[in-house]
């Protein structure tokens, strides 16, 4: 029974990370600074070979907290993805395809911190970074309203 789990375990690990919605190879981090209560403040790098725009760097950080998770070096602590792994990003496809398309929801949680983007030229590809605030707390409750991710009172 263990095996079979553990089995199924990496096999939805695997199915998630092929299925991105095209988004680019990107880090995140937390950026050092406190933001209002029920956001995030978070540093997003994109590396790409195409012009990166607001609309991907904010993709990019609703992304990361919703399935990465964080950690800020400066305070020494880390933020667990609040999807709470990438198994629900495979769970849940078709809803996940239209709220990262162009134009989708995840754009309505994002907010770029203005003069914060840097631009740095790394062989043929570009880095591209910005502080984003990620209001966390809506983005929960919709999430969970909608039936993506499971809230505390599903445990008991």
């Amino acid at each position: 029974m263990k095996r079979l789990t553990l089995v199924l375990f990496i096999l939805l690990q695997w199915a998630a990370s092929l299925y991105s919605h095209d988004l680019p190879d990107y880090e995140i981090k937390g950026a050092g600074v406190t933001g209002a209560q029920g956001t995030y403040v978070v540093n997003v790098t994109v590396t790409a070979g195409k012009k990166t725009t607001d609309q991907i760097l904010k993709q990019c950080a609703v992304h990361g907290v919703l399935f990465k998770g964080f950690s800020n070096i400066a305070t020494r602590q880390s933020q667990k993805p609040l999807a709470g792994s990438a198994a629900a990003e495979a769970s849940h496809p078709e809803f996940f395809d239209s709220f990262f398309s162009e134009g989708g929801a995840s754009l309505n949680y994002a907010d770029e911190v203005p003069n914060s983007r840097k631009t740095m030229k790394v062989d043929k590809k570009k880095k591209v970074s910005a502080t984003i605030v990620v209001n966390k707390e809506q983005l929960l409750k919709d999430l969970q309203a909608a039936g993506v991710v499971k809230g505390l009172n599903s445990i008991f």
